[in-house]
């Protein structure tokens, strides 16, 4: 009988069997357990490694280990290192932002010079439902709420709806290796704070609570779904092309309720924030305000979009 994993992978995976991929694996059980079903299921990949120096040697063994994996599987394989302390410092990000920022930019580096059809990482649902709480801890909307997408144009995550429990076990009865991260047990970081004491104390309230959490994210999912729609429809009627730029009566969007729901879901793609965007509605004919890619400017009574020269 099949695990779950081995079913919900091939169900997922089977419509993309003629893909090119290249698989984010840093060593740990979740891209393990990925880099696995891959060869079980005989599918074209190549593993892809990131080496952040942060962990000094345990980083380098976490390299070599996933090298001699390739190896011994006679996998293509892709390496590189970054000094992501430095990065951090330069960029004034944190370390994890700064980390993951530095590996998708290489990620999309690779796609694009070898032609893969799609990055796939090992995210599961406990990273899914991580994400959410932090989002909810620092106040978002619904966009931060529903979580991390499963699939784009460019990134698939297979295994957003298994927990990391169900891979851990999995890992396990098929003699899966992997190496642990020392940095996991740590709670200096938000995200390991709520991994290692936060969702564990949900689960000694509810055995159930994952799933539960999992229901509220697709609910929230088909929300946003639902309300992309009614923004879609209220932008081709009020966003009109004038030339190359756009023009909106601003008497049109003061009708729109709630107002800053409407004004962020309209404005944001272009970078504008929507509490500046409302200002503009009482401000003087010239006013404007600006993105790094586009200007917002107040002329009577509309407001102009147009590109940033």
């Amino acid at each position: 009988m099949k695990h779950k994993i081995e079913k919900v992978f091939k169900e997922k995976l089977q419509p993309l069997k003629d893909s090119n991929f290249v698989i984010a694996v840093s060593g740990g059980v979740d891209s393990m357990v990925l880099a696995s079903l891959f060869k079980k299921n005989n599918f074209k990949f190549s593993v892809a490694h990131c080496n952040f120096k942060l962990r000094s040697d345990e980083s380098d063994a976490d390299e070599l280990f996933v090298s001699n994996w390739c190896e011994e599987n006679n996998q293509k394989y892709f390496n590189t290192s970054f000094n992501t302390v430095e990065f951090c410092k330069n960029n004034k990000v944190g370390t994890q932002e700064g980390a993951r920022n530095l590996r998708y930019k290489w990620f999309n580096d690779l796609k694009e010079i070898y032609g893969f059809d799609f990055i796939v990482t090992a995210h599961n649902l406990n990273d899914q439902i991580e994400t959410y709480l932090i989002n909810s801890i620092r106040g978002t909307g619904l966009s931060g709420l529903v979580g991390i997408p499963e699939k784009t144009d460019k990134l698939y995550r297979p295994l957003l709806d298994i927990s990391k429990n169900e891979i851990s076990e999995y890992a396990v009865n098929n003699n899966i290796e992997f190496r642990e991260d020392s940095s996991n047990s740590s709670n200096d970081y938000l995200r390991n704070t709520i991994r290692n004491s936060i969702i564990p104390k949900f689960e000694e309230f509810d055995d159930n609570v994952m799933l539960k959490f999992k229901t509220t994210i697709n609910n929230l999912n088909s929300t946003k779904i639902f309300a992309d729609i009614i923004i879609s429809d209220i932008k081709n009627k009020v966003f009109l092309k004038e030339g190359v730029n756009q023009k909106i009566k601003i008497s049109d969007l003061s009708k729109l309720n709630p107002l800053d729901f409407y004004i962020h879901s309209l404005f944001s793609e272009y970078g504008f924030d929507y509490k500046e965007v409302i200002k503009l509605f009482t401000s003087d004919s010239g006013k404007y305000i600006e993105s790094a890619k586009y200007k917002l400017t107040k002329n009577k009574n509309d407001l102009i979009i147009s590109k940033n020269d």
